[in-house]
């Protein structure tokens, strides 16, 4: 006699419940998972994925570690704020920033003023080894990478928790990190309207 084998039921695919008011803009440091997750979100909701350092790269005719190299960080700031504005002023996307980009002041009021901002927060191991597979990061070729992490971690994360939303971006399957941003965007998205709902029964000429 043949067992009959249960049936395992898979778990439903999280869904937007609300309309997008806004670009999304992931934040985070190198590594941590800003193109790949971004790119599956995108993917997910049915709108373009942008990476703004290629945008930068488009823009400036040379590579990132060309720009630090020959015109300095400063000059590569105020290059990234432009092209971060442009790309969020016109239709939804899901930008992956880099990793200082949310550090600026000014990126980080126009960002948080035209998206809806995330943070993927990813432990300092974890961004060690991701970040060993490619050798372009600027940053990293200072010193030892674990400890630039850290003193980043230390210096940046402080400011990453300024953002909308945060998700724990860790060594698991970068489709659940998508399921969980969705989820905290459906949270978020009501609490939007409960807000503007608030704000509209406030008018004069609604009380």
């Amino acid at each position: 006699m043949k067992r009959l084998r249960k049936k395992t039921r898979k778990k439903p695919i999280p869904r937007l419940r609300y309309p997008l008011t806004k670009s999304l803009a992931l934040v985070g440091l190198m590594g941590a998972g800003k193109t790949t997750v971004g790119m599956r979100l995108a993917r997910r909701l049915g709108i373009p994925f942008v990476d703004s350092d290629a945008e930068i790269e488009v823009a400036a005719g040379h590579t990132i570690s060309e720009i630090f190299e020959k015109f300095g960080e400063q000059n590569f700031r105020d290059g990234e704020r432009k092209v971060i504005d442009r790309l969020i002023s016109g239709p939804n996307i899901v930008l992956g920033t880099g990793g200082g980009a949310f550090m600026d002041e000014n990126t980080r009021k126009t960002l948080k003023a035209k998206a809806i901002t995330i943070w993927l927060r990813a432990d300092i191991e974890l961004l060690v080894e991701r970040t060993s597979r490619r050798n372009t990061r600027p940053l990293l070729k200072k010193g030892n990478p674990r400890q630039i992490l850290r003193d980043l971690a230390a210096k940046r994360y402080p400011v990453y928790a300024e953002a909308d939303i945060c998700v724990e971006s860790g060594a698991g399957a970068h489709e659940e990190v998508v399921n969980t941003i969705i989820h905290r965007l459906n949270h978020y998205l009501a609490e939007e309207r409960n807000r503007n709902k608030g704000d509209n029964n406030d008018q004069p000429g609604n009380r």
